[in-house]
């Protein structure tokens, strides 16, 4: 149905009001005798509303627009003496009138319409193309001009992709500002992309000429604070300053640590060291501090597992410290007063904050500073008491951020609390906006200009390819495990096929749920396959290192090799930090330990294993820079043999979501640059199959007798085979199953195993 513009409504209604007005006037005449009812000129109209009460009183009274077209005049007015009319002379005289009101009335609608306040164009957006119009003054409606709110507006967003250069992303195509886009100087378009960029020193004229062509381009500019840094000459690194640095420790820092060490320094000591796992920012940190020893007392937070790792180094790198001024914190009584060094962990300094704060320590390293993500913590709080009282601060991680650039508001504010809020960060690189459960900034944008920002001041990263291209390669393999030892009956398969389909109708909280019981039933499920595939791993005469995360599955890999007799180690959360550093050293020297099972979460970082040759994952996790940590426990600096990172995983399980969130995942890191791996990147193999009597059974049914004898006469005359003798024929199939898998796993006697030296 189409609806009528203001003009039509005002057009109709005059034609309509014209011919009732005509036909009042007819039956006037008609009561009259014959006299028509004569009409005032408009002139004389206008003079009597002008003159008002002060006119003649003889003379007819104006009537109001309202009442003109409601009542006849009244009798006695407008006589006008005509002598004899005619039936032809009434007729002639109606019709004239009816013509001279309608157009007095054509006159005041004019008027209206012109001072109508919601007055649309003539021929709106839902009539009909090619239709004529009904209009009082079409010239007029075609000079009118149309409201803002009906216009097409665009959205221009620039943003920085380089310290000197900008680019613009609009939401759509205007002429005007593409023709300001042609006029500066420093333009580049790229047809791949479509985009525009443009040198700095052309970014406040080009703001000035899209400014002119509000409201039909809206703008969003770079931060003040943002052009500020870019517009700040680059600070210039002087070897020179590693002269003051300890000379033992100066003389271990390969060329890159050492420009790694220039740089912190350049930045007055307040810096985040995220090159990639494996690069040595220990000994970066540790010489950043050295440099600033007038600074200290030093405060060192780094995860429970590597106090004594820190410990260690700094008792060997800066011999100059005494010993006795070294110290760990390890309950809450211990006294701190006259330590020069303290080690901490981050739930001990959260528990002595009072003493820390009273003690307020010059200079501290935070390892790990991943571990401060969340800013509503009362770890990060506590952080972020202890950086405002201190004059340098370094923070070290492999992986700054897990999965989304929010976490890194957080340590840029230890680094640097005035450089942005809250709530202008989020908007900017968080895509921040209001939803119905509060601000939601989970969200990503602007990672170019991110990655930027962080490079000119507040990040230094740099990655294995490019500072250690002599190091040796690493290749991934994705396993795909033998489908026979994963669904070994219908209630396993039943019951993965219930998490999937529930994870596909569900939303929110409750998809997050179920993901977690459904990578909790894959983890049973895999188990048995998982120490197939070990078994077949230890022919190979190689170190290797085994990651799981659920209690289950780390408990039947320690059964497999016990029941193998293969000497391995196990450190997981309940093992005790002083005897972690002994087990490592245990992998690492001695030749008869083959295994290292090693839980995901607590040992993903902290330790050293370059033994290793081969990185098996029995289980995913869901960050990808967790993942990439865990491959660089043994693709690290140390390492001179190639390193192999399988992935074990099971079709149709949790494992299939997994792999897709971190796919997804670890495109949004690359962005801001902070990953630099691509675990998609990695060859598909199948475990091999690894019991020849479960391969028979589980493989394709063998063709029966009468399949056999088909296309012989034999085939007509076997008899058919009758419902009872197949349920007979299961049950002996099922207990060979279970006594097949059972000898599968008590089997001992596997001549490759013999070889090995236990």
């Amino acid at each position: 149905m189409s609806t009528c513009s203001a003009s039509e409504i005002a057009e109709k209604k005059r034609i309509a009001l014209s011919k009732l007005q005509a036909k009042k006037s007819q039956l006037q005449a008609s009561g009259n005798g014959g006299r028509p009812a004569p009409t005032i000129p408009t002139g004389a109209a206008q003079q009597q509303v002008h003159s008002g009460s002060h006119g003649n009183p003889n003379q007819p009274q104006a009537k109001s627009p309202l009442n003109f077209y409601r009542s006849p005049p009244a009798a006695g007015q407008w006589k006008v003496s005509r002598p004899g009319p005619t039936t032809s002379d009434n007729k002639s005289s109606s019709f004239l009138n009816a013509l001279k009101a309608i157009k007095q009335t054509s006159a005041r609608e004019l008027s209206r319409s012109a001072a109508h306040p919601y007055q649309r164009p003539n021929g709106g957006d839902k009539e009909v193309r090619g239709r004529p119009t009904l209009s009082l003054d079409p010239e007029k409606d075609k000079q009118r001009p149309v409201a803002p709110v009906f216009r097409n507006s665009i959205t221009c967003n620039l943003y920085m992709i380089s310290a000197n250069r900008f680019a613009a992303h609009t939401s759509g195509y205007h002429e005007q500002l593409i023709a300001v886009f042609k006029n500066m100087p420093t333009k580049s378009y790229e047809p791949s992309s479509r985009l525009w960029t443009f040198d700095l020193k052309d970014y406040q004229a080009l703001q000035l000429h899209a400014a002119d062509l509000k409201p039909g381009v809206h703008v969003n500019g770079v931060p003040k604070k943002v052009l500020d840094l870019c517009q700040q000459p680059a600070v210039v690194s002087e070897r020179s300053v590693l002269a003051s640095i300890e000379p033992k420790l100066a003389d271990k820092l390969m060329p890159f640590q050492q420009d790694g060490v220039c740089f912190a320094i350049g930045q007055k000591g307040r810096i985040m060291i995220c090159d990639e796992m494996g690069l040595g920012k220990t000994y970066q940190a540790l010489a950043v501090a050295d440099y600033f020893k007038d600074d200290w007392p030093l405060l060192v937070c780094t995860t429970a597992s590597t106090r004594d790792s820190w410990a260690k180094h700094i008792v060997e790198l800066l011999p100059k410290v005494p010993v006795h001024y070294i110290q760990v914190l390890n309950n809450n009584q211990q006294y701190v007063g006259e330590a020069q060094v303290l080690i901490t962990s981050y739930n001990m300094m959260e528990r002595n904050r009072y003493k820390l704060l009273q003690r307020k320590y010059g200079f501290i390293i935070f390892d790990e500073s991943h571990t401060l993500k969340n800013s509503k913590a009362k770890c990060t709080e506590v952080a972020k008491k202890l950086t405002d009282q201190a004059k340098r601060v370094v923070l070290l991680s492999g992986t700054p951020a897990l999965s989304r650039p929010l976490e890194l508001f957080t340590q840029l504010q230890l680094v640097d609390g005035k450089f942005m809020n809250f709530l202008e960060f989020t908007t900017r690189y968080c895509d921040g906006k209001q939803s119905t459960f509060g601000w939601d900034a989970s969200g990503q944008s602007n990672l170019e200009e991110l990655k930027v920002m962080l490079t000119l001041k507040y990040m230094l990263r740099r990655t294995k390819t490019e500072v250690l291209p002599q190091l040796a390669d690493k290749n991934r393999e994705t396993v795909v495990l033998d489908p026979a030892l994963v669904w070994t009956n219908e209630e396993t398969k039943d019951s993965l096929d219930a998490f999937s389909n529930e994870l596909k109708t569900s939303k929110g909280r409750a998809t997050e749920e179920i993901l977690l019981r459904f990578y909790a039933r894959t983890a049973e499920v895999k188990t048995r396959a998982v120490c197939a595939y070990v078994k077949t791993l230890l022919k190979e005469d190689k170190k290797f290192i085994i990651f799981a995360h659920h209690r289950v599955m780390m408990d039947a890999i320690s059964d497999c090799l016990s029941q193998l007799k293969v000497h391995y180690i196990r450190i997981d959360g309940q093992t005790r930090s002083d005897l972690r550093a002994d087990f490592v050293d245990t992998f690492q020297k001695k030749k008869t330990c083959k295994v290292a099972l090693l839980s995901l979460k607590a040992c993903n970082s902290g330790i050293t294993l370059t033994a290793a040759e081969i990185i098996v994952f029995a289980e995913l996790d869901w960050n990808p820079s967790t993942l990439a940590q865990a491959e660089s426990r043994a693709h690290r600096i140390g390492q001179t043999k190639e390193v192999i990172c399988r992935y074990l995983m099971a079709s149709n399980t949790a494992d299939d979501t997994i792999w897709n969130m971190l796919k997804n995942k670890q495109e949004v890191l690359s962005k801001v640059g902070i990953f630099a791996e691509n675990l998609q990147k990695a060859t598909h193999t199948a475990a091999p199959t690894t019991s020849h009597k479960i391969e028979e059974y589980f493989s394709p049914a063998k063709a029966s007798a009468a399949q056999q004898d088909k296309g012989s006469i034999r085939q007509f005359l076997l008899p058919a085979p009758s419902e009872t003798n197949n349920k007979l024929e299961e049950k002996p199939q099922e207990s060979l199953t279970k006594s097949d898998m059972a000898a599968f796993f008590e089997d001992d006697e596997d001549e490759a195993l013999l070889d090995l030296d236990i």
